[in-house]
Formats: structure tokens, C-alpha cells, sequence
């Protein structure tokens, strides 16, 4: 029963997804919304895209993700805590849910892909191990110089996961910190989201001052978690505003014309600076302008508003049933991809780097960074499903209850999150 003084009414409480062609679809599901695994597809294809040579703004399908687990992660965490009033069981619960969806195929990446750089013959990439398994990968990368030793490509897209895992170890401690009520957590991720920007400035300036040059400091700002807790946060505040958000569609429309203005203003903004600098406009310089990792003139704390408004709009309009967002949320093939695309974030890297061994030639031109791209996504996918039918489905339910397993994922638990 809910507590009138707790975060509010619990979320229905559902089994874990089935995997595409299962029997128990997640679209009968009361209260789960299919549309946000394609969103999960899309965010993952801009990733692939970006690592394939392609679409130059694709690093914010990261940003993507990130508004997703946010929303996710807390609409499980509040279900949870409605469900465990003693802090230490809801911190316990939280955690393991969040380690066995997590650790097991996580780890057996580390293992297959710490055996291929030693047969590649690059054996200093073992270098990232401790910080991949303590989760402070992103930490590490920017401790030494990224650009003259690269992580990538090897383990180097997994810092990602590191910013995700720092986030759940802090946002339950914010709920239990709030004494689980509603408004004092809605009043911390506000907070949140007014001091992310302030930290991306701030994280910059600190490394220019200690004499980072600019690629080294951008990545900085890039990877730290504290400079992009406004991405989860933004999600975790639908979570926790979920029925208020579907019964208002208008803040979807809110939402995409504030991410429309920030991206025009954004570009003129840095168009007009790079025009005057370079005394004309080119094709790189407004390339460089919504890329994720690069610095000056303030860019830095800018850039990522325009993923994360973005990613608001598409969830809010998930939610509110808007048509146009469900169109998209429902092309064909991309909820089931979606569901596996934790996997598919994993295995991508290794696809990409399969399909360049065996085709140098598809990095050397625009057609042949598409054939890229298409090979390796299909790789991609059947990699991740390969994982999700053989590993990742069978640690996500408590194998002591098996009868219980329906109590133990919310609705926003979604087995491909990330």
C-alpha cells in the first residue's frame, strides 16, 4: 500500500520484457510503453553511425540514453521504494536488480574482448581494466592524454556505462536523502539540472587551467558524469511526473520547441563566431559546431542542451500519446531492437572492427562508410541478440521466487535499458 507521505502511488509492477519472438510480448504489458525501446534503437544507431564515420552529431544518441535511464531507472526505483519502506532493503534491492542486468554480459565482454586485444597485438589497452570494473572508467580516460593514446577502438566506448552506473549509486541515495517524498526529490533534480551546466563550465575552466589543451578538456567535459547529471535527471523528473506529463500533451510541443530554439540559437551562435574567426563558412566549421567534444566561447555548456531537450521531447511525447512521436516509436523493427540494445552498445565496436578487417576499404569514402555502417549493424544485432537469448534474459529475474519474478521489475525496467 502506498504511504501518503512517500514518493506517491506506486507504478504497477510487471514481468521482465520477453525477447523478440517470445511469447509474453512487453506491448501487453499494462502501463509499459513500447514506443521508448525505439527510441533505444535510435540512440544506438546514431552511436554506430558516429563510430562507422557518420553522422557527426551521432554522440548524442548517448545523451539519448541517458534521458531514457533516467526515466527508467527511477520509475523502477520509486516502485521499489514504495514496495521496501526499510532504507538498506530498497538501497540492496536497487543494486542487485541493477547488477544482474548489468554485470553479467558486461563482464563476459571485458573477458572476450581483453583476449582480443592480445591477439591484435595491443596488449596496453589491459591498461583500462581497473577501471572498467570499478566503474570509473571515464575518470580514467581522462587522466591520461586521450588524444595521443587513444582507448578507442578496444574498450573505449564503455566509459559510457561507467557515467550510468555513478548515476545509480547516487540517485537512490538522493531519494532516501529527501526522506522519499515527492516534492524534496523533484526540488534535488531541479537542482541538478541548474548546476550541470554551471559544472561543465567549471570542469572546463579547472583543466585549462592546469594546462589541458582544448580536445583534452572537451573530452573532460564530455565523459565526467558531474557535468551531464541534468540528462538523467531531466529523465528521472518524468518519471516522477509520468501521469501529470501524459494527461498534458502540450509539454511535449514545450519540450521540442525549447530543443528547436537552443539548436538554432546554438548554431547561429557558433556559425556567426567561426565565420568571423575563419573570415568565411565551411562545411567543417558547421560540423564542429554540434560536436560533442570540442571547446571555446562557451560551447561546452550549451552543446548538450540540445540532446537532452530533445530526448524530454520524445519521452514526453511517448507518454502524452501524441501521433506523430507513436509514428516513430513504432516503425517497424525497432522496438525489438531497441529491447537488445544494451547488448548492441556492447558488441558494436567489435562488429565495426570486424567488418573494417575484412574491408579496409569501406573507411576511405562516403559509400563505403555506408556499407560499413549496414554490415556492421547487422553484425551488431546479431551479436546482441545472441546475448540476450543466451545470457542476459536469465539473470533478470530472482532464481530463488521464480514465481515472484513478476513483482520484481516496474514497468520502467525495461530489459534493454541501459
Amino acid at each position: 500500500m502506498a504511504h501518503t507521505n512517500t514518493i506517491g502511488a506506486p507504478l504497477a509492477a510487471v514481468a521482465p520484457h520477453a525477447g523478440p519472438g517470445e511469447a509474453a510480448r512487453p506491448a501487453a504489458i499494462p502501463g509499459y510503453v513500447p514506443e521508448l525501446d525505439a527510441l533505444r534503437a535510435l540512440a544506438m544507431t546514431m552511436v554506430v553511425a558516429i563510430h562507422c564515420g557518420l553522422l557527426p552529431f551521432g554522440w548524442m544518441g548517448v545523451w539519448l540514453f541517458y534521458v531514457i535511464s533516467g526515466f527508467a531507472v527511477t520509475g523502477s526505483m520509486l516502485a521499489l521504494a514504495e514496495r521496501r519502506p526499510e532504507a538498506g532493503s530498497f538501497i540492496g534491492g536497487f543494486w542487485q536488480r541493477r547488477a544482474r542486468r548489468i554485470l553479467p554480459v558486461y563482464l563476459m565482454f571485458l573477458a572476450l574482448n581483453a583476449v582480443a586485444m592480445l591477439v591484435v597485438g595491443r596488449p596496453e589497452a589491459l591498461r583500462e581494466l581497473p577501471g572498467l570494473l570499478l566503474f570509473l572508467h571515464n575518470f580514467q580516460m581522462v587522466s591520461w592524454d586521450y588524444a595521443a593514446q587513444p582507448a578507442w577502438p578496444g574498450f573505449g566506448h564503455l566509459w559510457t556505462l561507467s557515467t550510468e552506473q555513478q548515476f545509480y549509486l547516487i540517485f537512490p541515495l538522493l531519494l532516501l536523502l529527501a526522506g522519499r517524498r515527492r516534492g524534496a526529490f523533484s526540488l534535488m533534480l531541479w537542482g541538478l539540472i541548474a548546476v550541470a551546466p554551471l559544472m561543465r563550465w567549471g570542469i572546463g575552466a579547472a583543466a585549462k587551467a592546469a594546462g589541458w589543451d582544448d580536445t583534452a578538456t572537451a573530452f573532460t567535459i564530455y565523459a565526467l558524469a558531474p557535468g551531464q547529471l541534468d540528462a538523467f535527471a531531466a529523465g528521472a523528473l518524468m518519471a516522477l511526473h509520468r501521469q501529470r506529463i501524459a494527461a498534458a500533451p502540450r509539454w511535449a510541443l514545450y519540450a521540442l520547441g525549447a530543443a528547436a530554439l537552443v539548436a538554432l540559437l546554438h548554431v547561429a551562435v557558433f556559425a556567426a563566431i567561426g565565420a568571423a574567426r575563419a573570415g568565411g563558412f565551411s562545411v567543417e566549421a558547421i560540423r564542429n559546431i554540434v560536436s560533442g567534444i570540442l571547446y571555446g566561447q562557451g560551447r561546452e555548456v550549451s552543446v548538450y542542451w540540445i540532446p537532452v531537450l530533445t530526448g524530454v521531447a520524445l519521452v514526453a511525447g511517448m507518454l502524452a500519446r501524441r501521433p506523430m512521436w507513436l509514428m516513430l516509436g513504432r516503425i517497424p523493427g525497432a522496438q525489438a531492437v531497441g529491447r537488445i540494445s544494451y547488448g548492441g552498445y556492447l558488441f558494436h565496436v567489435p562488429a565495426i572492427m570486424a567488418v573494417v578487417a575484412v574491408a579496409p576499404w569501406t573507411l576511405t569514402s562516403i559509400p563505403g562508410r555506408l556499407v560499413l555502417f549496414v554490415a556492421a549493424m547487422g553484425l551488431t544485432l546479431a551479436m546482441a541478440q545472441a546475448s540476450w537469448m543466451l545470457l542476459e534474459r536469465r539473470f533478470l529475474a530472482p532464481p530463488a521466487r521464480p514465481r515472484q519474478a513478476a513483482s520484481a521489475v516496474s514497468v520502467t525496467d525495461g530489459v534493454a535499458q541501459r
